[in-house]
Order: C-alpha cells, then sequence, then structure tokens
C-alpha cells in the first residue's frame, strides 16, 4: 500500500500534467481562434477547422483555460512552501530576483495595457489579426446578406431577400437540395446537405434577380403618364433623365447592417461609390472626423465610440446612389 509520500508525489505528478495538457490544448484553440473569419462570415460559411466549428472552438478555449487556471491553481497551492521559500533565500542572497520580479511585472502590465489601447508592437498583432479573419471573405457572396441569416427559417429567408418560396424549393430540388419543410432553418439545410448558407444563397439569388427584373418590366404605368412605344425613339427634348436617388441615413442602415463594412477603408468606399475623395474628406472635417484615404471605418469608429455603420452613415449620407 502507498505511503503518504508516495500519494503526494503521484498528485503534484498529476497537477503538473494537467496544467501541461490544459495549457497545451487552450494554446492550440486560441490559435484556432486568431485565425478564424469574423463570427457572421464564419457562420454564413458554416466554417470549421478539423470539423469543429468556430463557436466550439470557443466554447473548447473557455472550457479549457478554465481548467488551467484551477489546476494552475492547485498546482501553486501544492507548491506554496517552496515557492515561498525560494523567494526569501533569493531575497537574502542577491537582488537579482527583485529585478526579475520586476521585468516579469512591467512586460505583464504592458501586454495587458497595450492590448486594451492597442500600442505598438502589440497593435501589429491585433492588425495582423484583424487581417487574417477579413482575409476569409473573397467575394460579396462571402458576407452574409442579412445579419444571422443561416439561423432563419428557410421561409423567412426567402421573404427577407424578397424570393418566392415555390420558385426557390423548386430550383433547389433541381440541384439536389433536400429541404423539409418552409420552417426548417437554412444552417439545417446547408449541413444536412453538405454545404454552407451561403452556397445556397448563391443558387438562389437568380431567382431574385430574374423577380427584380420581372418585376420593373411589368411595373404599370402610373395613369395619365404618356405612353412612349418601345419601337420609338424620343426626339430631343421629349426625354428626360430618371430622378436620381440619394442616401439617406435609413437606406444606409438598411443596405449595410451587418455586412462588416469596418473592414473597407475609405478609398474602397470611394471607389465602390463613385465618390470624389477630397470632397469625402472635407465632408468627415466639417463633421470633426478626420479619415485619411487607408483609414478603415472600424479605426474611426473605435475612436469616436461609434460604430462602423455610423461613420459610413456620414459618408454617403445625400450622395447620389450608383
Amino acid at each position: 500500500m502507498p505511503d503518504r509520500q508516495t500519494y503526494r508525489i503521484h498528485l503534484r505528478g498529476f497537477i503538473s500534467l494537467l496544467t501541461a495538457l490544459s495549457f497545451l490544448i487552450m494554446t492550440v484553440s486560441g490559435i484556432i481562434l486568431f485565425i478564424t473569419p469574423q463570427g457572421r462570415v464564419a457562420y454564413w460559411l458554416d466554417w470549421t477547422f478539423w470539423g469543429i466549428s468556430k463557436a466550439q472552438w470557443g466554447d473548447m478555449h473557455i472550457t479549457t483555460s478554465l481548467l488551467f487556471a484551477l489546476a494552475g491553481l492547485w498546482h501553486t497551492w501544492l507548491n506554496w512552501r517552496a515557492l515561498v521559500s525560494y523567494f526569501q533565500d533569493k531575497v537574502k542572497k542577491t537582488v537579482a530576483l527583485k529585478a526579475e520580479l520586476a521585468v516579469a511585472a512591467v512586460i505583464t502590465i504592458f501586454c495587458t495595457i497595450g492590448g486594451i489601447y492597442k500600442t505598438p508592437p502589440l497593435s501589429y498583432v491585433l492588425s495582423l489579426n484583424d487581417y487574417i479573419k477579413e482575409s476569409w471573405v473573397k467575394t460579396p457572396e462571402d458576407e452574409p446578406v442579412i445579419s444571422h441569416a443561416e439561423l432563419l427559417s428557410i421561409s423567412n429567408f426567402l421573404n427577407k431577400v424578397d424570393i418566392e418560396l415555390e420558385p426557390a424549393f423548386e430550383l433547389l430540388k433541381k440541384q439536389g437540395i433536400k429541404v423539409a419543410g418552409p420552417e426548417e432553418k437554412l444552417l439545417a439545410i446547408a449541413r444536412n446537405n453538405r454545404t454552407s448558407p451561403s452556397a445556397i444563397y448563391k443558387l438562389l439569388k437568380t431567382l431574385e434577380k430574374k423577380k427584380a427584373v420581372s418585376a420593373s418590366a411589368a411595373m404599370p404605368q402610373q395613369e395619365g403618364a404618356k405612353k412612349i412605344p418601345l419601337s420609338s425613339t424620343p426626339t430631343t427634348g421629349e426625354s428626360a433623365p430618371p430622378a436620381s436617388k440619394t442616401w439617406t441615413l435609413e437606406l444606409v442602415q438598411k443596405e449595410f447592417e451587418g455586412k462588416g463594412v469596418g473592414r473597407k477603408t475609405l478609398a474602397d468606399i470611394c471607389r465602390e461609390h463613385g465618390l470624389e475623395q477630397g470632397a469625402i474628406i472635407k465632408k468627415l472635417a466639417a463633421k470633426n472626423i478626420t479619415m485619411a484615404s487607408g483609414d478603415t471605418l472600424k479605426k474611426i469608429s473605435e475612436e469616436r465610440g461609434e460604430l462602423p455603420i455610423d461613420v459610413l452613415k456620414v459618408v454617403l449620407a445625400g450622395e447620389t446612389v450608383r
């Protein structure tokens, strides 16, 4: 029968191994979370690594971090006397430990405060993190059309993207996509068919375009409006350019909410919407917003304590929709 000393040695070994293994898993999950897409993109693409989703990696990181913390506290308690003795002996013999403790404390405080305020060189690590996460978006379709669209039932989703139910179901059936019913969630449909919500929307988007074209073609003319034969050519002075549509705060909110606009720079926005960059910079300056060409909406919004879409509203409000 093992004596008490043997039991204590086994306990210390167990705690040491538990601390090391939990640290290993916590480190691996932390690295994976560092390179995962943004949440909205990960869910929309149904992103996985080693068959594990972003949410599952996050849960794993939390549980192993808790295990590591508990094992570390237990390890410290078991070795408390040795730790105290080590400090006392070192303090008596030399001041080297004081210097080591001071340096360790400074590095820890710097990493803690630097992570909050994004001071260099830690800001470079955080910028790399943002770059990697945003690099998963290869095409506009990789951005969710609606925030957390994957959690909507297929009927609700189709209603929000203005696609009719029956044609959509027919198209999905032709493509071999099985749907249990109109109340089945988009994410469940995607997983049951081994695809992603994004891939299903890419299929359905063709119906959205067709419906938009047919709707505009079938739009009845207002009563009293002058009818122009399709074969006729308007003479000079008879035709008038269509009324220009401008961006309103409500329209910006509707079009860009939940679509990850934070990663876009001012140059990107001006190029995509045909805006003159110099004029927009002056417009922002009039609102006490200083933004350079390469600045992202996320960077400026964080400085102002706002959301990226709030800055985008200032940029686009009153501009012509192109």
